[in-house]
């Protein structure tokens, strides 16, 4: 009867929970995982929950690194999870990657306000969708990545705005191309490449760049100019430009081509403007060059030089929060380790290395203080922790003070058995301490009512 009662418990419990209790689902999907550079990929955020969201869900903006991602728009939706109907919504992007490898979505961190099951007022919730692995492709052997576009169509157009019919030297006429490209972004239309021509100078304009997006569509322009400069009279042919675009719809390669052209260069008589006209051309050239750098700090992008800043002042702020507290550590350090046996242990044995016995028998008798105080001499040292040959040795640095044969005396072998000496006095310390700790724990109450046999 009792196992029934907390069967039928349990069950009421898991009911309960089930009934009553919220459900929220987040995830990511993504129509490719794999993708060339520049290849859209549509990525779906989806956020449902068992009952409603009381607030709009807002997932700010996601970015991808190695990637830039276009917001499409959101869509509201009822999905089907475990046979239980769910309300939500679905946020649409676009993902273009930018380099070759393995990117990843990261993992999105979603505010949501939702009231449980039979209530009404919302409550706060933060939910996270997974990580999500995308494989980045290179651009496909024998196709040029400074030539490469994913698109779905490209629109070209040229225009000059001279007559490119009746030219003299010394002409100069301005050439420009125009490509309107369907499932991209401005940034992934290449840039025109302008041929060397000889009897022609070739003075590039900085290229306009758009990107035209709507809740379901993106695409692209770009418009690349140069000014022509016919310096040589003669035929002067340009040369055919191609550009290549790969259809991810249909997987397939086209071609769109700006046919050559052949113009006839009349001479002319008054050549004293030439050099003048080059000189003006190269200086227009360098100022749009200039204008199309990005805006630096110090040699540094604004983002880049904004990040060092921040870091700057806050290891500044450290820096002067606890220097004060690291330099009164430090030279507490130092003072301890100047004032230790090991430091005085260490001078001694740097000194017998030198001529002067006076000066290390001087030190030996300082650092035998550091090391026990209650040992009257070093010759008492000598005999209870060294041996036979560090005796022989010491007696020679102390004849050796005192005006005796200096060459008798071997530094080598007195630091050796002195050091082993040292070892000794150590170890046996160490013991010592042990031995004490075992008594210690092993004291009887004099005054315990308990009998031990």
């Amino acid at each position: 009867m009792v196992a029934k009662f907390k069967i039928a418990f349990v069950l009421f419990l898991f009911g309960y929970s089930f009934g009553y209790a919220q459900h929220l689902i987040s995830y990511v999907s993504v129509n490719h995982n794999e993708a060339y550079i520049g290849q859209p990929i549509q990525m779906t955020v989806s956020v449902y929950t068992s009952t409603w969201f009381t607030t709009g869900v807002d997932l700010g903006n996601i970015q991808v690194e190695g990637a830039l991602t276009v917001y499409f728009r959101s869509v509201s939706n009822t999905r089907t999870f475990s046979g239980k109907q769910y309300s939500g919504v679905d946020f649409i992007y676009n993902v273009f990657p930018t380099q070759e490898g393995t990117i990843t979505i990261p993992e999105i961190e979603i505010h949501v306000e939702s009231p449980a099951s039979g209530g009404y007022k919302g409550i706060a919730h933060v939910i996270h969708t997974k990580p999500k692995p995308i494989t980045v492709k290179s651009v496909p052997l024998g196709y040029s990545p400074d030539n490469w576009l994913v698109s779905s169509s490209l629109q070209v157009n040229e225009k000059w705005n001279g007559d490119a019919k009746h030219v003299k030297v010394g002409d100069v006429l301005q050439r420009t191309i125009s490509r309107t490209a369907s499932g991209t972004l401005g940034e992934f239309i290449p840039a025109v490449s302008w041929d060397s021509i000889t009897g022609v100078s070739i003075y590039p304009k900085r290229p306009s760049v758009d990107t035209h997006k709507t809740k379901t569509y993106v695409s692209a322009s770009r418009e690349d100019g140069a000014n022509y400069l016919f310096e040589k009279e003669g035929t002067v042919t340009l040369p055919r430009i191609e550009f290549v675009y790969w259809n991810n719809s249909t997987g397939k390669f086209y071609n769109k081509y700006i046919d050559s052209l052949t113009i006839e260069v009349a001479p002319n008589p008054d050549l004293s403007m030439l050099a003048g006209i080059k000189k003006q051309l190269e200086a227009e050239t360098q100022v749009e060059a200039e204008a199309e750098q990005p805006f630096l700090i110090l040699g540094l992008p604004v983002k880049t030089f904004i990040k060092y800043l921040v870091l700057g002042v806050l290891f500044l702020y450290v820096l002067y929060r606890y220097l004060p507290w690291i330099y009164r550590k430090l030279k507490t350090q130092y003072s301890n380790y100047h004032a230790s046996e090991t430091y005085a242990f260490k001078k001694a044995m740097t000194a017998v290395n030198g001529q002067n016995s006076y000066k290390v028998l001087n030190l030996l008798k300082i650092w035998l203080l550091k090391l026990d105080a209650h040992i009257p001499s070093m010759q008492a040292f000598i005999a209870t922790y060294g041996n036979e040959t560090l005796q022989k040795e010491y007696n020679l640095l102390e004849l050796q003070m005192v005006g005796g044969n200096a060459s008798a005396f071997n530094s080598t072998t007195f630091k050796t058995e002195f050091k082993a000496a040292r070892k000794r006095y150590l170890n046996h310390e160490k013991k010592s301490v042990v031995k004490t700790v075992k008594v210690s724990n092993g004291w009887l109450n004099p005054t315990s009512s308990q009998e031990k046999y």
